[in-house]
Formats: structure tokens, sequence, C-alpha cells
């Protein structure tokens, strides 16, 4: 993928971001302002435990404002990859903007609430379901692909590997079951098979993480041992938002994902900006 193209990409994914942000929050404004938020039972909860905690009681709205709130990041992430790196070819942030993108597509929750659409629309729940499960799988693979592709030999392949990364997250969440009669607080119904799935997806985001650490180490590079942590951290605040149920996990969860965020841009900025 040349420069110029990635550059292009990243526009025409700003401009999509950004309508899905206008609509997702107009969703939200408009919900609040009728106050037609519905309520699901503490039973639903993603995490049941968080129904035992005293401070951490199940707020729709949080839940609403966590949905609402990954497009205007997503907006802003690519805001800045735009500009900050116009003119650097780097393959950490292309597959980075990649999944940055995707993120963005978490907003489709927001469709079942406002349109109540857990009334017999059990084709509806699974599909947004399974938009938000891909867009889990497909930004931890983004993650770990994005260090094992930083030769200049592969750097024409950025596009192909992009597109075999989303095809195979495509792949495996159409095989996933959905029961749609268990729809959780946070608006999706969680897949068959849940623990093994996010303990897999766990292992991926780790393997991310200490592949920075390892590259760091053998080219000399303190940015990427230090981005590493930004990764464990955006995938922290990324987990607290999607079973993000109560104002506490919001707030949690956003401090995490945008530090997160920052400091991986920030370092991997740095080290392109003196090479």
């Amino acid at each position: 993928m040349t420069l110029a193209a990635r550059n292009n990409f990243i526009r025409i994914a700003t401009l999509m971001v950004l309508i899905l942000s206008v609509v997702c929050i107009a969703a939200f404004i408009i919900m609040l302002v009728r106050g037609t938020i519905p309520s699901i039972p503490d039973q639903a909860r993603p995490l049941v435990i968080l129904a035992t905690i005293p401070f951490m009681p199940h707020s729709p709205v949080a839940a609403l404002a966590a949905i609402s709130f990954l497009p205007l990041l997503s907006l802003t992430g690519l805001i800045y990859i735009m500009f900050a790196f116009e003119k650097t070819q780097t393959t950490e942030i292309t597959f980075f903007a990649a999944g940055v993108f995707t993120l963005a597509l978490e907003a489709f929750r927001i469709v079942i609430p406002f349109n109540e659409l857990w009334m017999n629309t059990g084709f509806i729940l699974a599909a947004v379901s399974r938009i938000s499960l891909f867009c889990r799988l497909f930004i931890v693979l983004c993650l770990l692909s994005s260090i094992l592709f930083t030769t200049g030999e592969t750097t024409q392949q950025i596009g192909p590997a992009i597109f075999l990364t989303a095809f195979f997250s495509f792949s495996l969440v159409n095989a996933v079951p959905f029961n749609t009669s268990n729809l959780t607080t946070t608006w999706v119904v969680p897949p068959g098979y849940s623990g093994m799935l996010y303990l897999f997806l766990g292992i991926l985001g780790l393997l991310a993480a200490i592949s920075y650490r390892v590259q760091g180490r053998i080219r000399n590079a303190p940015e990427y041992s230090r981005a590493a942590w930004g990764i464990l951290l955006l995938l922290t605040g990324y987990a607290l938002l999607i079973v993000c149920d109560s104002w506490i996990l919001f707030g949690v969860g956003v401090f995490a994902i945008i530090q997160g965020a920052w400091r991986y841009l920030r370092q991997i900025h740095r080290y392109y900006l003196w090479q």
C-alpha cells in the first residue's frame, strides 16, 4: 500500500466515521430527550458480579454513553493520524488506522435500544452482535499484525494483509453461534463459547504488547517498549467500555483507552521522527 493510497483510505474512513458519529449521538440525544431509554434487568449484565457491588449500579444511560463515545474516539484518532502521519510511511499506523476505523462500528449497537429491536427481531440482534464481535477480533488482530509486518519487504503487502485479517475475522464471527434471547445490558447478544473467545482475544492482545516489547529490544528502540504499555492500556479501556453498563466503568474505560491510544501514537510518532 502506497503512502497516497493509505492517506486516501484514512480520509474516506474519517468521513464515514463522522457520519456514523453524528447519527449515533443524535440517536442518543433523542432517547434522552424523549425519556425512552429502556432498562434491561440486572441479571442480564455482561459481568453478573457487578450487580453485587454497591457503587456499580446498572445505568442504561452509561451503556449508551459508552456506545456513543467509541465512534467519537475513532473520529479523533483518525483525524490525528491523518495530520501527524500524513508524510510518514509506517506499517504500524496503517494497521492501527484500520483498527481505529473499525472501532466506530460498535456504534451499530445503539440501533437496538433506539428502535426496540429486541422484540421479535432476532436476525437484527444477531447481525449487530456479529458486527460487535468482528470489531473486537479485528482490532486485536490489527494491533498484532502491526508489529509483525514492520519490515520494508512487506510494505507493499499491507493492503492484502489487512484484507486477510478482515476476512479471517468475518469468517470466525460467522461461525460463532448467537442465542438472541440473551440480550445484555450493553445492547449486544453474547456469543456462544464467550469465555473461550474472550480468553483468545486477551491472549492475542497480550501477544501484541509482548511483540512490541521484543521489537523494542531487537531494534534498541525504547519507543516500541513504551508503545507496548499503550497497547495494554488501550485494550483494557476498550474491554471496560464494551462491558460498560455503569458510570464507574465508563469513567475508567474512557481514561484508559484515551491514555493508551495517545501513548501508542506519541511513541510511534517519536520513533519515526528520527528515522
